[in-house]
């Protein structure tokens, strides 16, 4: 299976389907056992998360998000730079898949970009100013006239002069074409930072929070499945998750800004020892007037807004650990971050779209009849991600097929080796080859792959398994040297604006930084909170089944 996934020789999907047909056909599972791996909380977590997200894109609440953030943070090149990060950052968080997130904001830079484009080397005037400059515009041009005159009569008597034989000089490249072709190539190399920053800012957005990224929910579901068969909880929620994932993730935006600026800005305008020659009057006058074409908020807008704040507040409410959430009122292991996410969505279906028109509520006895509600499920057919769900599944299957048969716990006591390294310098390498196969794999296979592997190595050196899994998954979202990492920087390459060299060249050294900030996270505060430092299991309760195989392979 993993061979199809390398290849694509069959869609994803597809090949996810394999372990459904040929695990109860090789004796390996039955096929009730197989075919729950399917559907399980994480994937409702993802399911209904992803269904919130598609209710912000179907009201148009992501384009004012965006716009807004564009307006506040200024245009010019390094303050652009920083608005399209911040905005794609914050949706990213939310949006489940990168790939989504991006094709929301490329089309707002390609507005900003052909603006920029086409804006001429002068500052252009504002309306307000053109009536008041005409009469001195006037004078600068008859002036302008009157020397123009002068400088040509003056040219041909330099002429007369220079060639009285009336040979022709050899011709010289004037100045002013070198520093036009230095802008042209200043305003290209900022295009291709601009539509790079979207692709890093979805990648970086995505490890922020437990439902940033598919990849996110592998790594909680075969963690927990590793925990229950110890009889333990895993205690990584959502709202556990920002203590190491939030951190991280900011760290890694900043420092990715300034990596960015430095790269396709120059080092003086990322020192501000030079200001910035891009007219940006003319970019901010048309985010404005797309941001005001918006008009105000509408009532789905604000109801959609409403929803999404009070789904945050179930999540980092619920099990927050350092006191008791709401899921304290009910029975213990009963309630998921899947359970608020699906109240949330079932509202969406039932709360209108426009203002109820009855009671103090009527505003005119005009089109009567229902309101539409918020989303709708046609919407949710056409653009769910359903693969995802089935590929997730794929990869549950293959993980629990792993470590009830022992294959697991196997390839972790082969690479035992590992042992004899300090933990730290063990993140990293785990840190780094995950990375560097997410580069010419998709992140979800990478995950799906690597994660039961991970949790037998774990058992095998009797470490934490959240200490090496956790960064591993997160750094399958921040691949971004090769267009097929991810979903976000197939669409970015897709866009047209950069070449793979411009992406090998930005995210080789963006990997390293962020590669980096995930082992320092993990090694401090990510140490700290989850007491990473101990190994959770009882080994002489542990469960037999799963280390027999490993007992026989080692003997033999």
């Amino acid at each position: 299976m993993a061979i199809y996934w390398f290849t694509d020789a069959l869609p994803m999907a597809v090949t996810s389907l394999l372990p459904v047909a040929l695990l109860p056909l090789l004796g390996v599972q039955p096929s009730k056992e197989v075919c729950q791996n399917y559907i399980k909380d994480v994937s409702m977590l993802q399911l209904t998360g992803f269904t919130v997200a598609l209710a912000i894109e179907k009201c148009g609440l992501h384009t004012r998000i965006a716009l807004k953030t564009l307006l506040i943070f200024g245009t010019k090149p390094r303050w652009l730079m920083l608005g399209f990060l911040l905005s794609t950052w914050f949706l990213a968080m939310w949006m489940s898949t990168s790939g989504s997130t991006v094709a929301m904001m490329l089309p707002i830079l390609e507005a900003v970009l052909k603006k920029l484009e086409s804006t001429p080397d002068l500052d252009e005037e504002d309306d307000d100013d053109v009536e008041r400059n005409t009469k001195s515009s006037t004078k600068a041009k008859e002036n302008e006239a009157f020397e123009m005159e002068i400088k040509t009569e003056m040219k041909g008597e330099l002429e007369q002069e220079t060639q009285p034989n009336g040979k022709s000089l050899p011709s010289v490249d004037h100045p002013d074409d070198d520093a036009a072709k230095a802008k042209v190539h200043a305003q290209k190399e900022m295009e291709k930072g601009l539509t790079l920053c979207i692709a890093y800012a979805a990648g970086i957005g995505g490890i922020c929070t437990l439902t940033g990224h598919a990849a996110n929910l592998i790594f909680k579901s075969n963690l927990d499945d590793l925990y229950e068969r110890h009889g333990q909880e895993a205690g990584v929620t959502f709202a556990t998750w920002l203590i190491v994932g939030f951190p991280c993730s900011v760290i890694c935006l900043v420092l990715a800004w300034i990596w960015m600026q430095f790269l396709f800005l120059g080092w003086r305008q990322t020192l501000s020892l030079q200001k910035d020659n891009t007219n940006d009057k003319a970019a901010k006058k048309m985010l404005r007037k797309e941001y005001e074409n918006l008009g105000p908020m509408s009532f789905a807008q604000k109801a959609v807004l409403g929803h999404f704040v009070v789904l945050v507040i179930l999540w980092l409410t619920r099990d927050p650990r350092f006191i008791d959430g709401w899921a304290w009122f009910f029975k213990k292991g009963f309630v998921s971050d899947a359970t608020s996410a699906s109240l949330v969505a079932l509202s969406l279906f039932i709360f209108p779209s426009e203002r109820p028109r009855l009671l103090c509520c009527k505003r005119n006895r005009e089109n009567p009849g229902p309101v539409p509600a918020l989303m709708d499920w046609d919407t949710v057919h056409r653009k769910m991600s359903w693969f995802v769900l089935i590929f997730m599944g794929a990869g549950l299957a293959m993980a629990d097929a792993c470590q009830k048969t022992g294959l697991s716990y196997w390839i972790g006591y082969q690479m035992g080796g590992l042992s004899s390294l300090p933990p730290w310098l063990m993140v990293f390498i785990i840190s780094v080859g995950s990375t560097l196969i997410t580069d010419v794999i998709s992140n979800t296979a990478t995950c799906t792959m690597l994660m039961p592997i991970l949790a037998g190595l774990a058992v095998s050196l009797k470490v934490n398994p959240i200490y090496i899994m956790w960064p591993a998954a997160m750094c399958t979202n921040l691949a971004f040297m090769l267009p097929v990492a991810t979903c976000g920087t197939a669409m970015v390459f897709a866009f047209g604006r950069v070449t793979v060299m411009d992406m090998v060249r930005a995210g080789a050294g963006l990997n390293v930084i962020c590669v980096l900030v995930i082992t320092f996270g993990m090694n401090t505060w990510g140490k700290a909170a989850f007491n990473l430092g101990e190994f959770p299991f009882d080994m002489l309760n542990a469960t037999i089944a799963n280390t027999s195989t490993v007992t026989m392979v080692t003997t033999y």
